[in-house]
C-alpha cells in the first residue's frame, strides 16, 4: 500500500471548507462580505441621499418607498445606515490592524528571545491593563481633536497589548517543539523561523482575538459617536443613529430597531466567523518539559577532562589527550547542562567528555532519563529556555563553538552539524509540504534559486531511499507513513551537506524492516559522503549493528567508553553489563529475560557517589562515599567503576545484575 496519500490540499483551503459547512458561519460570512460590499460602494447601494431632508416625511415607517422608514427631518434610514458603515469599518480594520501588528511583532520577540525583552514587554503590557482603555480614547478624543485616525490608532495601541500577551504565550510554547528545532538545526534564520515555524503556531488564537476586537471597535466607534466624539456630527453614523434613536425611544421606538440589529448582527457575525475559522484551522501541537517541583542544589562537579593519570590506572572519563586521535569531528569536554530551582540551579547533564571521529559512528547509549537527547542539544546549542549550558570545550568540525556567539553558531548548524529526530511527525512542520520544508532549507544553506532547489530537493528524496520523490514532495507530513517521513526527516538533515550528523532515535517509532532500512540508508550516506553520525539510542542491539563506538550514559553522566566490540565483549561496569543482559537476542529459549532492578534517579535523587549504586549488586561502602572516577580497562577502554577491572573479567554470557 503506498505511504503518500492522493488529492493534497492546503490546509487554509481544507479550513475553509469546513467552515462553509457549518450554517452559521455561512450566515456570518453572507452579513459581513455584504458589510464590506455596501462599505466600499455606499453610492450603489443607498437609494437616497443621506443628508437629503423631507420634513413632509418625517418618522415615516417602513414602506416600499423608505424600506427601514425615515428618521426626524425626513432623511432615509437605510441610506444612512449604508453610508454610516463606511466610517465604522475603517475604524475597525484600523484599529485591529495597528492591534495585531504592534502585539504580534512584541508577542513573538518576547516569547522567542525571553531576557530583556521579555520584561521590557511585560511592562508595557502591565501598564495598558492597568489603565481603563475607555478612559485613554476618550482622553486621546479631546488632545487630538475629534480626529477619528488617532482615536483608532490608539484604540489599536490599547488593544495590543491582549494580543501581545496572547502572542508571548504561544511563541513561548512553540519555540521548543520538535520542527523549530529542526528548522534551526537545518541552519535557517532566526527571522525565517520566526515568520514561518513559530507564527503559524499563534494564527488559530489569534484569528478569534482579531475578530473579537473587530467587534469590540464597533461598539466603541458607535459609543464614542454617541458622545459626541470621533466622527463628524455632519456624516452618518451608526453612533449618531443611536443617539437619535434615543432621544425618540418613547415616541418612535422603531427608530433603534435598524440601527440596533445592525450592531448586534455586525458583533455576532464577527464573533461567529473567528470562532468558525479557529475550529476549523488545524490543531497546534505543543509539547511542554516537566521539570521537578523539588529542588535540589546540584553539587559542584569535578573537573575530569583534564586530569592527569595517576599511578592506579584511574583517570576521568573524557579519553586522556595520549588516547585521543587529532582528526576528531567533535570534541566535548566537560559539558555540564541545569535548569533554575527555587533552592538553585540543579544539572540534568553532569560533566559530560566525548568525542567522535571523522567518518565513525559513535553511539551515546542508556535508558530514557539519563540526558542523551538533552547532551545533543546542547552541543547544537539548542537546549530550551531557561536552561544553561557550560562546558570546557565544544568543538564541531575544527570550530571552538564553546566561545563563539549564538549568530556564529547558527551558521554551523545545518552546514556543518545537522540532526535528525526520534519524532519526525513531529519534527516536520505540519503546516508545510515535505518539499516546502526541503526548498526552503536548500536555499537557505547553498543559495540556490527556487527552481534549482527543488530539483536538488528531489535528488535527495531519491537519495534517501524514495521510489516517488514527487509524489513525497508535494505530501504534508499527515499525509507520509512513519518510514517515508523519517526518510524525509534525514534529506531535510543533509540539505546543508553536514559533516556531523546527529540521529536521535531516529528508528524507535519504526517497526523492524523499516528499522533495518533507515539504518542500513545511514551507512550508506556515512560511505558516500564521510560523515561523522552520533547514534543517541537506548536500543544495544542496533548500535552492535552499525557503532564503531560506544558511550554509555546514565543519570547525566557518562560511565563508560570504548569501541562497541570491546565495550560489548568485556563491559567495564555493572550498568553496561545488565543494559547487554536485558538485550532479547542475548536470551536462550525458555531463559527468563534480565532486567535491571529500580531505574533511573531523577537529577533532585542524584546521590553524591556512584549514581548507580543504589542498583548495582557490586556495591561497595567506597561507592557512596566519593564521586567515582574512570578507570582504564584496555587502552582506550574506560570505565567509572572501582570495580571495573573485576566486572570485565566476568564471563559475558548472559549477565545479570543479580550476580557478585
Amino acid at each position: 500500500m503506498s505511504a503518500v496519500m492522493t488529492g493534497t490540499r492546503s490546509p487554509f483551503r481544507a479550513a475553509l471548507g469546513a467552515m462553509v459547512r457549518r450554517p452559521a458561519v455561512v450566515v456570518a460570512l453572507v452579513w459581513v462580505g455584504l458589510l464590506v460590499l455596501i462599505s466600499v460602494f455606499p453610492d450603489f447601494f443607498a437609494p437616497y441621499d443621506p443628508l437629503k431632508q423631507d420634513l413632509s416625511a418625517i418618522f415615516e415607517p417602513p414602506s416600499a418607498t423608505h424600506w427601514l422608514g425615515t428618521d426626524n427631518l425626513g432623511r432615509d434610514i437605510l441610506s444612512r445606515l449604508i453610508f454610516g458603515s463606511t466610517g465604522m469599518l475603517q475604524g475597525a480594520v484600523l484599529t485591529a490592524v495597528v492591534a495585531v501588528v504592534i502585539g504580534v511583532v512584541l508577542g513573538l520577540v518576547a516569547g522567542y528571545f525571553g531576557g530583556w525583552a521579555d520584561s521590557a514587554v511585560s511592562f508595557y503590557v502591565n501598564v495598558l491593563l492597568s489603565v481603563p482603555g475607555f478612559v485613554i480614547i476618550v482622553t486621546v478624543a479631546f488632545i487630538s481633536g475629534n480626529n477619528v485616525v488617532v482615536i483608532m490608532a490608539s484604540l489599536g495601541v490599547v488593544f495590543s497589548s491582549a494580543i501581545a500577551r496572547l502572542v508571548r504565550g504561544s511563541t513561548q510554547a512553540a519555540r521548543n517543539l520538535l520542527y523549530v528545532d529542526s528548522a534551526r538545526v537545518s541552519g535557517l534564520s532566526t527571522p525565517r523561523i520566526i515568520t514561518r515555524h513559530v507564527f503559524p503556531n499563534v494564527t488559530g488564537p489569534l484569528i478569534v482575538q482579531t475578530f473579537l476586537f473587530l467587534a469590540q471597535a464597533f461598539l466603541i466607534l458607535a459609543s464614542l459617536s454617541f458622545l459626541g466624539l470621533g466622527f463628524d456630527p455632519q456624516s452618518p453614523d451608526w453612533g449618531q443613529l443611536v443617539q437619535q434613536a434615543t432621544q425618540e425611544i418613547n415616541d418612535h421606538p422603531w427608530l433603534m430597531v435598524p440601527i440596533g440589529a445592525a450592531l448586534i448582527f455586525t458583533v455576532l457575525a464577527f464573533n461567529q466567523l473567528g470562532a468558525g475559522l479557529r475550529e476549523s484551522l488545524p490543531q497546534n501541537r505543543r509539547e511542554s518539559m516537566l521539570v521537578s517541583d523539588r529542588p535540589r542544589v546540584a553539587p559542584k562537579p569535578a573537573n575530569l577532562a583534564d586530569r592527569a593519570l595517576t599511578p592506579d590506572g584511574t583517570s576521568g572519563l573524557a579519553a586522556p589527550r595520549e588516547l585521543v586521535d587529532e582528526d576528531l569531528a567533535l570534541d566535548v569536554r566537560d559539558l555540564t547542562v541545569s535548569f533554575p530551582q527555587d533552592a538553585g540551579e540543579i544539572a540534568v547533564v553532569d560533566t559530560v567528555s566525548l568525542h567522535a571521529k571523522r567518518g565513525e559512528v559513535l553511539g551515546l547509549v542508556g535508558e530514557s532519563g539519563c540526558g542523551k537527547s538533552m547532551t545533543a542539544l546542547a552541543v547544537l546549542g539548542l537546549v530550551p529556555a531557561p536552561g544553561a549550558v557550560q562546558a570546557a570545550s565544544v568543538s564541531i568540525a575544527g570550530h571552538v563553538v564553546s566561545s563563539m556567539s549564538e549568530k556564529d553558531r547558527a551558521r554551523l548548524r545545518g552546514r556543518t552539524i545537522a540532526m535528525i529526530g526520534q519524532e519526525p511527525m513531529v519534527a516536520l512542520d505540519p503546516c508545510f509540504t515535505a518539499g516546502s520544508a526541503l526548498v526552503e532549507a536548500l536555499r537557505a544553506n547553498r543559495g540556490m534559486s527556487r527552481s534549482e532547489a527543488k530539483a536538488t530537493a528531489l535528488e535527495l528524496l531519491t537519495k534517501v531511499g524514495i521510489a516517488r520523490p514527487m509524489a513525497v514532495f508535494q505530501s504534508y507530513p499527515h499525509q507520509l507513513s512513519g518510514g517515508m517521513a523519517q526518510r524525509v526527516a534525514i534529506a531535510l538533515a543533509l540539505t546543508g551537506k553536514p559533516e556531523i550528523l546527529i540521529a536521535d532515535e531516529p528508528t524507535t517509532a519504526l517497526d523492524v524492516t523499516i528499522q533495518a532500512e533507515i539504518l542500513d540508508l545511514l551507512l550508506d550516506l556515512r560511505d558516500s559522503e564521510g560523515m561523522t553520525i552520533v547514534l543517541v539510542t537506548h536500543d544495544l542491539g542496533v548500535l552492535a549493528d552499525v557503532g564503531d563506538r560506544v558511550a554509555v550514559m546514565y543519570a547525566g553522566e557518562i560511565i563508560e567508553t570504548g569501541t562497541t566490540a570491546d565495550v560489548f565483549a568485556r563491559p567495564g561496569h555493572p550498568y553496561t553489563r545488565g543494559l547487554l543482559a536485558a538485550v532479547p537476542d542475548a536470551a536462550a529459549e525458555g531463559d527468563r529475560l534480565a532486567a535491571l532492578p529500580g531505574r533511573v534517579p531523577l537529577p533532585r535523587d542524584w546521590p553524591t557517589g556512584c549514581r548507580f549504586a543504589e542498583r548495582c549488586a557490586f556495591r561497595m561502602p567506597a561507592c557512596t562515599q566519593a564521586p567515582v572516577d574512570a578507570t582504564i580497562v584496555d587502552a582506550g577502554h574506560l570505565s567509572r567503576c572501582l570495580a571495573a577491572r573485576e566486572v570485565a573479567a566476568i564471563s559475558p554470557a548472559h549477565p545479570s545484575t543479580e550476580e557478585r
